[in-house]
């Protein structure tokens, strides 16, 4: 093991939608062949569909494959209707609470307290009708009003102010940690679905607290250790996509940005791919955790899971060369 990764280990996860299924498959394979990190992973860090891996992972590690047959199921459940996760009377929050209270521990939030990373944005319930002041609007030198980012949300009857980015790590109940995890994944779009709650706060993605118009990766404050980020390969990335920028305008009239990608996840997250899809984002990321793994010579030969699709990996000196 070289200096660059010594223990003890934090890891992050912060891919959304369906595409954080390539964390689980990274999970996956540090449980079957990356036992010297997971041993001393001292925090996790999870936002949005992360949130959720990275939870069993610091609770429930052996039931990974039970997660991934239950997201499995959700999708199947998912794909025949007509509008996807926003089709009436279909509860997308509602089957992940099922789901977290199926596989989460009873003390799960003994384990994960000081442990388990999760960044949110706050949510507050306000009165629509309430008259706006000089702080909800931020004046543009254009002929539209622009702002940074977005700061409400009216959906139905219900009108949402975003607050800042938060990040949680203190659980004083497990069904207090379900509802900050189903927070992270929480966007207030949809009037069918339940918007989680935790000792009178609402929580919502993190993404939408983010004042850049094009947004960056999510980052955890986590105590002193080896960052460990196993990321897709950068030439498996749609570059140009990720500088194209869509207006949006919300209900004050302001208007924000948003990348292609980040576009391209959140129609993932509503209208699932099809299985295969899922299946390869899983394979993917078991072959860049095994990439990570074989590069540092911490790779552990068991027989266990999916083998190395290499024969050989090229020898590097820092974990920036992964990403």
């Amino acid at each position: 093991m070289t200096s660059h990764v010594s223990p003890p280990f934090n890891l992050s996860f912060t891919e959304a939608s369906f595409f954080g299924l390539s964390n689980l498959g990274v999970a996956q394979c540090l449980l079957d062949h990356g036992t010297v990190v997971l041993s001393q992973m001292q925090a996790i860090g999870g936002s949005s569909s992360s949130a959720i891996i990275a939870a069993i992972i610091a609770t429930a590690p052996e039931k990974l494959a039970d997660l991934l047959y239950g997201l499995y199921d959700i999708v199947d459940e998912m794909s025949p209707l007509p509008n996807g996760a926003i089709t009436p009377g279909f509860d997308f929050i509602g089957r992940l609470r099922v789901l977290l209270d199926r596989l989460l521990p009873m003390t799960a939030h003994q384990l994960a307290s000081h442990k388990l990373f999760i960044k949110a944005t706050e949510l507050r319930l306000v009165d629509k009708y309430d008259a706006l002041t000089v702080h909800d609007v931020d004046q543009g030198t254009s002929s539209c009003v622009r702002s940074k980012g977005p700061k409400v949300f009216e959906v139905g009857d219900r009108a949402w102010s975003l607050g800042a980015e938060v990040q949680i790590s203190s659980y004083g109940s497990r069904e207090e940690l379900i509802e900050v995890i189903l927070g992270s994944v929480f966007v207030p779009w949809f009037t069918t679905w339940t918007p989680p709650s935790c000792n009178g706060k609402f929580f919502g993605d993190v993404t939408l607290s983010r004042k850049e118009n094009l947004s960056g990766d999510v980052t955890f404050q986590f105590p002193p250790g080896s960052l460990i980020k196993i990321s897709p390969s950068p030439k498996n990335r749609l570059n140009m996509r990720d500088k194209i920028a869509c207006g949006w305008v919300d209900t004050t009239g302001q208007r924000f940005d948003i990348s292609a990608l980040q576009m391209y996840r959140i129609g993932d997250g509503l209208y699932p791919p099809p299985k295969a899809y899922l299946e390869t984002y899983f394979a993917d990321g078991y072959e860049d955790a095994t990439r990570f793994l074989k590069f540092y010579h911490i790779y552990e030969e068991n027989g266990r899971g999916y083998g190395p699709r290499q024969d050989s990996y090229a020898s590097i000196h820092f974990v920036e060369d992964l990403r």
